[in-house]
């Protein structure tokens, strides 16, 4: 038997079939979009810690060159039998270069000092280091008013292209060892494409290891200040701003930055926290977004 269903029911079921695929659509489109929101916040923070964390490491072999320009035995200068822990064994001697170029003979200052590491090299901390870091002293960093500024060439770290400005000036006074950093047109390259162009100031204070000015090793300095960077992850970009919630907290005694918290605010999005542990030296951090919490790796 033929049956015959009324236009108007015909209408009203197609209206709500298509007002469900259609609600479907929009919560399918709004969960998308939030992931890739999170997301993208998530890679401002990993950006800042990888900027962070690139920059410390040039600060730590700009003053551990040696004792004539800054406080020697820091950085890629460790001493080879050195028990400075971290997560990987030591490796060999260096096998990196230096040399120096006095800009202004017969005065020792301001000298150029160039570290090369060639086409690769890894260190005790298990990054792999090429190209070059090239700093101009103006005086001993260990003095009141001087001022070392590094630029780079062709150089990277773990397969990551650093590039920029990074100037340290000694702001001591008789009672306290302080130096400013800045980082001026920083930019982090991935092998990807994927890139973040950073700048930074900083203000590091020794708050340990005073008794003994010739043994960097037990030196504890607190790390304050602010800074800001554009991230570009594929097609995506996002701005972002940095501030202490906690001093970050360096030993020399270890390679990592291994205590503090960075609240990273993203122009267009949620704040997320950027975490570097309880103290230990590791190169592990943890980002937080939106109550999510990931843990990451320091390059």
């Amino acid at each position: 038997m033929k049956m015959t269903v009324p236009t108007g029911r015909i209408a009203t079921a197609l209206i709500i079939t298509s007002g469900l695929f259609l609600a479907s659509c929009s919560k399918n489109n709004e969960q998308s979009t939030q992931t890739a929101q999170q997301n993208l916040s998530q890679a401002t923070l990993q950006a800042d810690a990888d900027g962070e964390t690139a920059f410390d490491d040039v600060f730590n072999n700009v003053m551990g060159v040696n004792t004539t320009v800054g406080i020697g035995g820091t950085g890629v200068f460790t001493p080879a039998n050195s028990n400075q822990p971290g997560p990987l064994d030591p490796v060999p001697p260096p096998c990196f270069n230096v040399s120096v170029e006095f800009l202004a003979l017969p005065d020792t200052f301001p000298v150029k000092v160039t570290i090369d590491f060639g086409t690769g090299c890894t260190g005790k901390d298990g990054r792999t280091r090429k190209g070059k870091i090239i700093t101009v002293y103006s005086g001993l960093l260990i003095k009141p008013g001087s001022v070392a500024e590094t630029t780079f060439d062709n150089y990277y770290v773990n397969d990551i292209k650093v590039e920029g400005t990074h100037r340290i000036e000694n702001k001591s006074t008789s009672d306290q060892l302080t130096f400013e950093t800045k980082v001026i047109d920083g930019k982090i390259t991935h092998l990807n494409g994927d890139y973040a162009n950073w700048n930074r100031v900083r203000t590091i204070t020794q708050v340990d290891g005073w008794g003994t000015p010739r043994l960097p090793g037990d030196d504890v300095f607190n790390i304050v200040g602010n800074g800001s960077g554009t991230v570009h992850k594929g097609t995506q970009v996002a701005t972002w701003t940095s501030t202490n919630i906690e001093p970050l907290v360096k030993n020399f005694d270890c390679h990592w930055i291994v205590k503090g918290k960075q609240a990273i605010q993203r122009n267009d999005g949620p704040q997320g926290i950027l975490d570097f542990g309880n103290g230990d030296c590791d190169n592990k951090a943890t980002i937080t977004v939106n109550g999510v919490s990931a843990e990451i790796t320091l390059k």
